[in-house]
Formats: C-alpha cells, structure tokens, sequence
C-alpha cells in the first residue's frame, strides 16, 4: 500500500485489531459467559457487558430515532446482518410510539452475504470484502427475535418489523411494486456496495417527505467507495447536508430539505 492511498480500518476485520482489541474481546467472551445471573439477568444489565462502541452506536440511532419520530413512513434498514440495527429500530419505536402501528421497520438482505463486487467497489480491501464476505444467515434466528418482540409490546398482533430476503437490486423493486403505499421516513444505507446502495436511494428517495432521514453506514470509508460513489451518482453529494456523530465515527446522515 503506498503512503498516499488511505488504509481500510474495521472493527471486526483482524488485520486492523491491536493487541489490547483482541486482549479486550477475549476477555469480554470469557467474562460474559462466566459472570453471575442468568442470561436474562445480563441483558437486563446489558451496560456491563456491550463494548463502550455499541453502546455509542446504540445512542447515535437514537438521535436518528428522535428526528424521524414525528415524520410519517417506514424505516427500510438496507442490511441487515445479525439484526443489531434492525431491532434497535423497532424497540425504539414500541418506547417511544407504541400504539403508531403505520410505521413498519423493514429490513433487506441477502442473509447470504455480498452477492457481487462492480467496478466501482474495493473487492479485498477488507479481509470479507469479497462475494458472499459478512455472510450471516439470521434469518430464521431473526424471525424468532420479532415473535419474541411482539409478546413485549403494546398491539403486538399488528406486525411491526418485516424481513426481505434476497438480492436487493431485485427484492427492492418488487416490494415497491406490491406495497404501492409506502412512505419512508429514514432510509438507513448498510448495504456497502454500489449497486444495491444506489438502487435503494433512486427506488426509495421518491418517497421521502422533508423532514425524512438518509443514513450512511459506509459513507467516505476507504475500504467501501461504492457507497460514496452510489450516493453521488443517485442523489449527488452537493444536494445533502450530511453531518456526523462525534461519538461514532463510521455513521452519518442527512435530513431531507
């Protein structure tokens, strides 16, 4: 890598983890599987167990939460992994709007990791940046998750948190054809290719109002430019207002104007 090509840093990539990070991770795994109470009782005291990031990524989502709170629409999550995101979302919106069973959390993914790399994209920059890289098929464990969910909260017979699963760049279009109604009120983007990302945006960024939130995960990182380069080419930087969290260094947005 030459001095004026800018390296690729990730938190679970472990070419870029210290000593001290895998010393930390390491002990986190033995702590938390030998530390007093049943797993019930640790998800209750969650603080103590979630590296001081999730925690700041848990925060920052609630910002995000707020800001869209009184905007009409779904929240489309675009990648969605082992569902951190995902049920973030929806346990926020059963606190903080528990009866408004208009706004659905829907999640896309291949549950099968990354289907292809275009030329715009950085296959290998990362050690999983390659075709079916951060494959986690959460699907079926998710689908427990949501029935889990829905005994605990308020109309939880209404559902509320929906998963498509399948290439984007097809399932996106598709879904758009069968739910003519759809509003969106925060478009969060974690997908990390071009392709998919910017079929997300010309597919969904329609039916934005003012007001409604477009979230990057990936956005001016070295090691994924096919998100930047997906946002220029479907919405162009110069027409957001993107702004950051100081707390959380990889997520930022834009609020529609």
């Amino acid at each position: 890598m030459s001095d004026s090509t800018e390296q690729s840093y990730s938190m679970v990539d472990p070419r870029s983890q210290t000593s001290s990070d895998r010393q930390f991770a390491e002990g986190m795994e033995a702590f938390f599987a030998g530390s007093l109470g049943s797993n019930l009782d640790k998800l209750r005291t969650f603080p103590k167990f979630a590296p001081r990031q999730a925690l700041a990524q848990f925060l920052a989502k609630n910002e995000l939460f707020q800001a869209i709170l009184p905007v009409h629409g779904h929240i489309v999550e675009c990648g969605v992994y082992l569902g951190a995101g995902l049920m973030t979302w929806a346990n926020l919106s059963a606190i903080f709007e528990p009866v408004n069973h208009t706004r659905r959390v829907v999640g896309f993914d291949t549950f099968a990791g990354f289907v292809e790399f275009s030329e715009k994209d950085a296959i290998g920059s990362l050690s999983y940046a390659q075709p079916k890289g951060l494959a986690a098929d959460s699907y079926t464990d998710l689908q427990d998750c949501i029935r889990l969910f829905d005994l605990n909260r308020p109309i939880g017979h209404i559902p509320r948190v929906e998963l498509v699963r399948g290439d984007a760049c097809e399932t996106i279009p598709k879904y758009l054809a069968t739910n003519a109604h759809l509003v969106v009120a925060m478009l969060y983007l974690d997908f990390d290719l071009y392709e998919p990302t910017k079929i997300a945006i010309e597919t969904f960024l329609p039916r934005m109002p003012k007001g409604a939130i477009l979230a990057f995960d990936e956005l001016n990182q070295a090691g994924w430019p096919g998100e930047t380069a997906a946002v220029m080419d479907a919405v162009g930087l110069r027409n957001l207002r993107i702004r950051r969290f100081p707390t959380t260094p990889a997520l930022s947005y834009a609020i529609l104007e």
